[in-house]
């Protein structure tokens, strides 16, 4: 995610999948039931603003969730108690969003884009779910270095997931579990993502949407 993320784009063109749920924002106090990725942009905005205000590690805590995680080289932490009382970097990362990804009810998001850090580079990734007021804590943060700076997009695209058959039955939101593998999947079954850990060092890390019937892949990256 953007470890300290510079300012994002100002447009962003979301690209709606056929069948996506978009509507118009509910009155002001009724949280949202439907997919807003501009909402997600508004967070990542509001995240980096916290990194210069506060701190990297105090945004970092603002911003997650009880059980959320990141990893700290290859080892899975909670994110609370890891930046509880760690100083903050003399070089602050800094971060542009290129994607965001949606599940159909915007329940859950995905957002992708590159990070800086000096003379450091390289990409990131967080998982956001929406609590019960409406606002968005991550609850899985993860990245890894790139060869070069990434190019900046002109705009952050964003996808909405496809719907499923009305009446089909909801599973629990779980939260990534600890370990090799991490996983999870949004409640409405339309956005999945995985990493997992290979034997020499490196970590797979992918996302799927429900495109045209059918969970597509559309993000793959790999990191040490």
């Amino acid at each position: 995610m953007k470890f300290g993320r510079r300012a994002l784009p100002a447009l962003v063109i979301a690209a709606v999948l056929p069948g996506a749920a978009m509507a118009q924002r509910p009155p002001k106090g009724m949280a949202t039931m439907f997919a807003l990725p501009s909402d997600i942009i508004a967070r990542e905005i509001g995240f980096a603003r916290a990194v210069r205000d506060k701190g990297q590690w105090q945004a970092f805590r603002d911003h997650a969730a009880p059980d959320a995680q990141m990893f700290d080289g290859d080892k899975v932490v909670q994110v609370q108690d890891f930046a509880r009382h760690r100083a903050n970097p003399a070089q602050p990362l800094q971060w542009q969003v290129h994607n965001v990804w949606m599940s159909c009810d915007g329940a859950t998001a995905i957002s992708y884009g590159g990070w800086q850090a000096g003379a450091s580079h390289g990409w990131f990734s967080t998982v956001w779910q929406r609590q019960k007021k409406g606002h968005y804590l991550f609850v899985l943060d993860q990245g890894g270095a790139t060869d070069k700076p990434m190019a900046e997009p002109e705009w952050a695209e964003a996808k909405v997931a496809e719907c499923g058959p009305r009446g089909q039955k909801a599973l629990e939101f779980m939260p990534p579990a600890g370990g090799d593998h991490l996983s999870g999947q949004s409640s409405d079954h339309s956005l999945e993502w995985s990493t997992s850990a290979r034997p020499d060092g490196t970590r797979d890390y992918v996302v799927s949407v429900k495109i045209a019937g059918k969970m597509s892949e559309v993000l793959r990256r790999a990191s040490k």
